[in-house]
């Protein structure tokens, strides 16, 4: 008997171990699991603004629970995690606009973050919406909206935040995963009005009315967005009076730019001389510096203007930084999106089980004085371009540039 109460209870017990027995993790979880190594391994100083312990932790709760999440929810997470490392690491990053295994959503608006607010700078198929300022989505207020998906946003600074801000406010999966909407969402406006809409893949709203890198898009026809096909437009205005040069790319050799740049620049009619880079998102950083070396010439800086803006990103942002050490240019507009220096240079990580693609900064970039952890290069004259000014045709932004002595 006292045999058959023994063996009785060590199966109870046996039983009772195996059954607390952690589950092995699925395939998402193992993928969740090794993300955390592999963004520290690929990232030359991944917790430069963030705890090590924060980083791990958040990743481990999301590998944790990613069973229980639907995908829109392990959207939202990982760009929470890609976005952790903080300022400076614009680069570190799950775009709404990159091309993915699964493509994400987005409804069919194109948004910009004015002083005033987000208004509808463009839509497919409700172009009346154009022009209207956005209050809420589906009930919620925009402030609010703007504060739950800010932790989802990739940015060297808070000018690259509201560069990007737009595509994440406009993403379906973002909004969904956040708990703000459930499908189509309605978007209410300061005039009383509302629109319902449907996310389309975000690959047809990017063809159609372009990404935060893309210009946008008028009827009118400012200088700053002429000949946005050309990212080297060197041009002159108010008779002669003034060099302008459209940089809108560091992708290019500039010597031969350089040398137009300097015949135009040193006539005595000049007064001033613009370099606008504010379409200009990066590129090659060893590019520019023929062109450096003619806007450093006493002739051609006592005269020079650079226009910057939250757009001017990554290898702009090291040009927007030499000029500023190395010129006596006054710089108009917003601050640059790109930090003067900057982790940069991503590698793809793709994430098969979620169907994204996820970039993670691979160098470091260090254009500022040593040391330098400043997240913007600060402007002489701010100026921003207002929703009336845009929707009027008029650019603040260079008319200020030309008016200073």
């Amino acid at each position: 008997m006292r045999t058959l109460v023994l063996a009785v209870l060590l199966l109870l017990v046996t039983g009772c171990a195996g059954g607390d027995e952690p589950a092995p993790p699925t395939p998402l979880q193992q993928e969740l699991r090794s993300l955390a190594d592999t963004m520290e391994s690929t990232h030359p100083e991944l917790f430069h603004d963030v705890p090590r312990a924060t980083f791990r932790a958040q990743a481990a709760e999301l590998a944790n629970t990613a069973p229980d999440l639907s995908r829109d929810e392990l959207v939202v997470g990982l760009m929470r995690l890609a976005a952790l490392p903080g300022p400076r690491d614009g680069h570190t990053a799950i775009f709404p606009f990159d091309q993915h295994p699964r493509t994400l959503h987005v409804y069919p608006l194109r948004l910009y973050d004015f002083p005033d607010g987000l208004y509808v700078v463009g839509s497919i198929g409700a172009e009346e919406l154009t022009g209207r300022r956005v209050t809420a989505i589906d009930g919620t207020p925009i402030d609010d909206v703007v504060e739950q998906v800010r932790p989802l946003v990739p940015r060297d600074n808070e000018s690259g935040f509201r560069w990007l801000l737009p595509e994440y406010v406009s993403t379906a999966e973002v909004l969904r995963g956040l708990g703000i909407v459930e499908g189509d969402a309605t978007f209410s406006f300061a005039d009383g009005s509302e629109a319902t809409l449907q996310p389309v893949e975000a690959g047809e709203v990017s063809s159609t009315l372009g990404g935060a890198p893309a210009p946008l898009q008028t009827d009118h026809d400012p200088v700053w967005l002429r000949n946005v096909d050309d990212p080297q437009w060197l041009t002159t205005l108010d008779g002669g009076k003034v060099v302008y040069l459209g940089y809108r790319l560091t992708t290019d050799d500039t010597y031969d730019l350089a040398e137009r740049l300097f015949a135009l620049a040193r006539q005595p009619s000049v007064r001033r001389v613009v370099v606008d880079v504010r379409l200009n998102h990066g590129g090659d950083n060893t590019t520019y510096g023929p062109l450096l070396d003619v806007l450093s010439r006493p002739a051609v800086q006592r005269k020079l203007v650079l226009l910057t803006g939250r757009s001017t990103f990554s290898a702009a942002g090291n040009f927007v930084a030499d000029v500023d050490r190395g010129t006596t240019a006054r710089l108009v507009g917003e601050p640059a999106g790109g930090a003067p220096s900057q982790w940069g240079d991503s590698a793809v990580i793709p994430l098969e089980r979620v169907g994204l693609t996820l970039r993670v900064a691979t160098s470091y970039w260090e254009f500022g004085p040593a040391g330098d952890k400043r997240a913007e290069t600060p402007v002489d004259v701010p100026v921003e371009l207002t929703a009336a000014d845009f929707f009027a045709g008029r650019d603040p932004v260079l008319a200020r540039a030309l008016a200073l002595p």
